[in-house]
């Protein structure tokens, strides 16, 4: 089967949408999503406010396909601290290497629950967000399940969505304290590891209904 590869106007479209929105999160982060502005953005990546509309329709395109960014970030690197040792040489949840949360993640965090704020107003976006938290339940109910299947752990013993539901839930209520408390952005990986190793010994522990 032959490909055919992006023609050079393709390629050069691809590489502009990637500088503004590398720009847009720069701008994002240091104004926040209500202060940050399509002008801001423009001149942060080096070119016209036009270029910006040409390849996005407004600042919330922007945002959410910086969300995407995200996502997909946040999905590959779960995947990997899970399974990138072989089944037999893991013991546990993360196998001992927990999620590391950077200053970086915090501001996100921040910047996040600023849009979230914005789309609980606002029909049309909050549908657009609800979709995508649908997406992030569904792939981190699929890596749950290959895990908790390599832990010999039945459906019906602990359902991988009700699994990965209470780690998200960990995750973002430990990130919204690290906002007042700093410190406890450290303690994230550890949450996660000790509760969802608790969720595993119950499940594999309880008597089978």
């Amino acid at each position: 089967m032959t490909t055919t590869r992006p023609s050079r106007r393709e390629e050069q479209r691809a590489h502009t949408r990637d500088e503004l929105l590398d720009a847009a999160a720069r701008v994002f982060a240091e104004r926040g999503y209500h202060a940050a502005s399509v002008d801001l953005v423009a001149e942060a990546a080096g070119y016209t406010k036009g270029a910006v509309y040409s390849n996005f329709a407004s600042k919330e395109e922007l945002f959410l396909e910086l969300l995407d960014r995200r996502i997909e970030t946040a999905i590959a690197s779960t995947e990997q601290l899970l399974f990138e040792r072989p089944a037999d040489e893991r013991d546990g949840l993360f196998d001992g290497e927990q999620p590391e949360v950077e200053v970086a993640d915090r501001e996100w965090f921040l910047l996040e629950t600023e849009f979230l704020l914005y789309a609980a107003r606002n029909e049309q976006v909050r549908e657009r967000v609800a979709e995508r938290q649908r997406r992030i339940l569904a792939s981190v109910s699929e890596l749950m399940r290959r895990h908790l299947d390599e832990l010999g752990v039945e459906e019906d013993r602990l359902p991988a969505q009700e699994y990965a539901r209470v780690l998200l839930a960990v995750s973002s209520g430990m990130l919204r304290a690290s906002l007042a408390q700093p410190e406890l952005a450290a303690m994230v990986g550890e949450m996660m590891t000790t509760v969802g190793r608790a969720m595993v010994h119950q499940a594999t522990q309880a008597p089978a209904s």
